[in-house]
């Protein structure tokens, strides 16, 4: 929180987090360039023909590096322009809370392990692409007994000295002016040893080495490279703009104030593809500087041309001071500002209580990230977020609903006490849109709840039906059934109550075809279904189709199945496949209490004693 408080210049903080949040993102581009120019293509045999082993030309092989990052980085300026024309921005509704803290927390993970090298003083090789974490942190410790012991001492004190200071600072945050700025300490210090010890030569410690001055000519990128990077520019290009969007929206939360995705997109392709004829490589946000240019009070595009400038003098003019800085200070910085990152693990058990969902999400976003990298790692989690989505809407929590008595309010009878249900009134509630995914769960939730399933009801009538044929059959006179009638058959769901008759002596007479029809009355009385679709966004057409579908077999069985609660907009588009099948009924209405109403004028019988008119008004609260 202490970097909150720095009102330093952009001289100050440009060269300490540096290294920090944009080595998440510069860790896959170091990645694609390392697979591109492997130490393996360099190695060349001394020129006299003498039995000294190859040697690695390391010109050359950073010469291609550096090529292989122009390239990527004009693809992804390609793509990011094209995907904010295309209005692509809109995924980053998929980039969830509990997603980005997965991610980051993971991304930490990957460069602390990338960290520990530099700070043992092991030479080792750096590993891309699927499992990269394991093999890198196998060949630390694989080969750690050939760790440098000074370049070890000298990380591990400026890690004490920084956990100590940072300490300092969140203890005393209220009565410190300003805080103590332990990394600038650090790299001053660190520097001043390493070049008075001489640790680079005497005692082989990595330093940064020579920082190149003034500026490169503008030149075409070399696009013949261009085929074995399309893969990767796609998930740069990804997670650079997930990145930058992620930060734009937290400022854009506190400060009151909309973003674009789109636009996000084009501003970061322009910059890519422009800046990627300078030899510049791929661009992204970065939350420590941001955060110190935020709290300075830079609110413009001045506050970025002032750093701008202050990069310029030190690529044309200073960059030579930060020559013997040595690595381990570095990665000793890097590693204590990522404790912050690591706090992240107590949103599990905060997100198991809440939401297994979203612990899920944070979950797989973590572990895919880890194990198969940063940018595979963030495609899968947020192809896991639209699977959640899917599941969401796939697993739908469905009630029915009673009347709270004095009341306008319909609530889940289960849930609620005092929720009455109509008699012959079946109010279905179901929070979910319907559409071709969930459709026929939504019937079958729907015949569930309500206890009256119509196929049931039309196998019962087929049996019955079979049955009495089978009597007439048998019988060689015509039937006789009594003078008085028959009794209406109550027909369930999955058997026929016997009949009953009354039969006078002796006075019969011949059953015509329609006496010989069977009556049938749904379990409980059941003479009306409400769907509540208040919580309905949209509908499809096979999601119509069904509800068509389900309403025809209700009909069959004597059975009227209104709709309460569609929108409108849905009313005009996909709804009205619905009701073409019964034109000349009306089936949708504005709320439940208007086809409560409905249903119980349809049958006043329904619901006596509990009947309510239009006029009744809801107590105010």
């Amino acid at each position: 929180n202490y970097i909150n408080h720095y009102a330093f210049s952009p001289f100050i903080y440009l060269f300490i987090y540096l290294f920090i949040y944009l080595f998440i993102f510069n860790l896959m581009i170091g990645g694609v360039a390392v697979r591109e120019a492997p130490d393996s293509m360099f190695y060349t045999l001394p020129a006299n023909g003498s039995n000294i082993s190859a040697v690695l030309d390391v010109e050359a092989r950073d010469a291609k590096r550096v090529q292989v990052a122009i390239v990527l980085t004009t693809m992804v300026g390609i793509i990011q322009i094209a995907l904010g024309l295309l209005r692509f921005g809109f995924v980053a509704i998929y980039l969830t809370e509990p997603l980005v803290r997965g991610f980051t927390t993971a991304a930490s993970v990957h460069v602390v392990i990338s960290q520990l090298k530099y700070l043992l003083g092991v030479k080792t090789q750096r590993f891309s692409g699927p499992l990269s974490a394991i093999y890198s942190v196998k060949a630390v410790f694989s080969d750690i007994t050939s760790a440098n012991i000074t370049t070890l001492i000298l990380g591990l004190a400026c890690i004490v000295f920084l956990y100590g200071v940072k300490d300092i600072n969140e203890r005393f945050k209220k009565k410190l002016p300003v805080p103590i700025p332990g990394e600038i300490i650090v790299v001053i210090v660190s520097t001043g040893v390493s070049y008075g010890l001489s640790l680079s030569e005497g005692h082989k410690v990595d330093v940064v080495g020579k920082i190149p001055t003034g500026l490169l000519p503008p030149a075409a990128p070399e696009f013949s490279l261009l085929p074995n990077l399309v893969t990767d520019s796609f998930a740069v290009a990804i997670v650079g703009f997930s990145m930058g969007i992620s930060l734009a929206k937290i400022f854009a939360l506190k400060h009151g104030y909309s973003v674009d995705g789109n636009q996000e997109l084009i501003a970061l392709g322009l910059c890519n593809f422009v800046s990627s004829f300078f030899k510049t490589f791929a661009i992204t946000c970065s939350m420590s500087r941001s955060l110190v240019q935020e709290s300075t009070g830079g609110k413009t595009q001045i506050a970025g041309l002032l750093a701008s400038l202050v990069v310029l003098l030190v690529v044309v003019a200073i960059g030579f001071v930060f020559q013997p800085l040595p690595q381990t200070a570095l990665a000793a910085i890097i590693m204590v500002n990522l404790l912050g990152m690591f706090k992240q693990f107590r949103d599990i058990p905060t997100l198991w209580k809440t939401s297994k969902i979203e612990l899920a999400i944070w979950f797989v976003a973590f572990v895919a990230s880890v194990l198969l990298g940063l940018d595979y790692g963030l495609l899968v989690a947020i192809a896991f977020a639209i699977l959640t989505v899917i599941y969401r809407t796939q697993s739908p929590k469905s009630a029915i609903l009673g009347h709270v008595p004095g009341t306008g309010m319909y609530c889940d009878l289960e849930e609620y006490e005092e929720a009455v249900e109509y008699e012959g009134i079946k109010i279905f509630h179901s929070n979910s849109s319907i559409y071709f995914a969930n459709c026929d769960l939504y019937v079958n939730a729907l015949k569930k709840k309500t206890g009256v399933n119509p196929e049931h009801l039309q196998a019962a009538l087929k049996a019955r039906k079979k049955q009495k044929e089978k009597v007439n059959y048998n019988h060689a006179s015509p039937s006789k059934i009594c003078k008085q009638g028959v009794t209406s058959e109550i027909v369930s769901n999955n058997h026929l109550m016997e009949e009953q008759r009354n039969c006078q002596s002796g006075e019969v007479h011949s059953v015509s075809d329609s006496e010989q029809s069977v009556f049938l009355k749904p379990p409980g009385d059941v003479t009306s279904i409400i769907l509540d679709w208040t919580p309905v966004n949209f509908i499809d057409t096979v999601g119509a189709k069904a509800i068509k579908q389900v309403m025809k077999e209700y009909a069959a069985v004597d059975v009227q199945v209104v709709i309460a609660g569609c929108s409108s907009k849905y009313y005009d588009d996909s709804t009205r496949e619905v009701l073409n099948f019964f034109m000349n009924t009306d089936l949708v209405f504005p709320t439940v209490h208007d086809a409560v109403l409905h249903c119980q004028h349809s049958h006043p019988a329904a619901a006596p004693g509990i009947q309510m008119t239009r006029e009744e008004t809801i107590p105010s609260p």
